[in-house]
């Protein structure tokens, strides 16, 4: 049962909080620590993104149109539509011959604006390529073009690219492919939905080499690599797993989902967390997942200053007056198994 984990406070006095459950799993399948339900269901919304690109590395594909690792991470990537993503993602188009009108993941304000609350310059010309998920997008279709699949309906669950996707992630996850959830993202690709215990096993599995074959840990290397290399590929300016893997670089790759989801695998201890707030606060998430981070000694003092506000926000009013703080409250508890 989910309990409660990050708290509002107005002048002292609790106003309101956030439930949240939590697995921190290794990458042999035991369950580490716990926050309220480790097997809680719920959908890995782009947390996925890294697993969705395997096969563009395992496939050859990478290869063969000569993309780069920035490229690699912008399709892990969700972007805030700044120059050096549109423009990165444009490339990998212009590489596989594919006109940006063919991305099917629709338009939105960049997320460069959105989160800051304020509005894009008039005179942008907003196009999918600034749609947070267009990486993936152009990753998928970067699959079609390599194996010679329909682009129509890459979309659909039963083209080759999804079939193979949801191949990839039930082994990574140890978890059967019959019974991962499916629904549509807010771009319009399949999402999957499972037990937060098999979301962290499966991050643990795709950072620690020696609990996969040989081949399967070579691929799962380039894309972490190529994400912990270019951060800011996968967020943008001010974006928390940008943030997050800046400061621990070398150490910790992270994935932010919609819906308060965030996973996140160590690299030199091969285990992961992931993390999920109950009704879905984005401004949750971030101090939710680095508190258990903190707790789990993987950040020290000195970079828990440096990520401070996404690990206690200090909220204000219209005019810019404080008014209240939200921080995270809870204990990791250890699992004796």
């Amino acid at each position: 049962m989910a309990v409660p984990v990050v708290y509002v406070s107005r002048n002292g006095v609790v106003e309101s909080m956030h439930y949240g459950n939590m697995a921190v799993v290794n990458a042999d399948g035991k369950l580490l620590y716990k926050v309220g339900d480790p097997y809680a269901v719920t959908f890995m919304r782009s947390s996925a993104k890294p697993w969705q690109a395997i096969d563009v590395v395992e496939s050859g594909a990478y290869r063969k149109f000569g993309f780069t690792p920035k490229h690699l991470a912008v399709m892990c990537a969700s972007h805030s539509g700044e120059e050096i993503h549109t423009e990165a993602v444009a490339e990998i188009l212009r590489k596989i011959g594919i006109e940006p009108e063919q991305l099917q993941c629709g338009t939105h304000a960049p997320l460069y604006y959105t989160h800051r609350n304020i509005a894009p310059p008039p005179e942008l010309k907003i196009t999918t390529l600034h749609h947070n998920c267009s990486g993936k997008h152009a990753a998928m279709l970067a699959l079609c073009k390599f194996h010679n699949y329909p682009i129509e309906n890459y979309l659909d669950i039963n083209h080759p690219v999804q079939q193979t996707i949801l191949d990839n992630i039930s082994r990574l996850c140890d978890y059967p492919k019959d019974k991962i959830l499916l629904g549509v993202d807010g771009c319009s690709a399949p999402v999957y939905g499972m037990p937060l215990y098999n979301m962290a096993l499966g991050y643990a599995r795709f950072v620690a080499p020696n609990s996969v074959p040989a081949d399967k840990a070579k691929v799962y290397s380039t894309i972490y690599r190529a994400m912990i290399e270019n951060p800011e590929m996968i967020g943008g300016t001010g974006r928390y797993d940008t943030a997050l893997m800046s400061s621990c670089r070398g150490k910790i790759v992270a994935k932010i989902g919609a819906e308060g989801v965030h996973c996140a695998g160590i690299l030199d201890k091969g285990y992961a967390l992931a993390a999920k707030i109950v009704d879905g606060a984005r401004r949750a998430i971030f101090p939710f997942s680095l508190e258990a981070l903190y707790q789990l000694g993987e950040i020290d003092d000195c970079q828990a200053e440096q990520l401070r506000e996404f690990r206690y926000s200090v909220l204000r009013n219209y005019r810019n007056i404080e008014v209240g703080d939200l921080k995270a409250d809870f204990k990791l508890e250890k699992v004796e198994n």
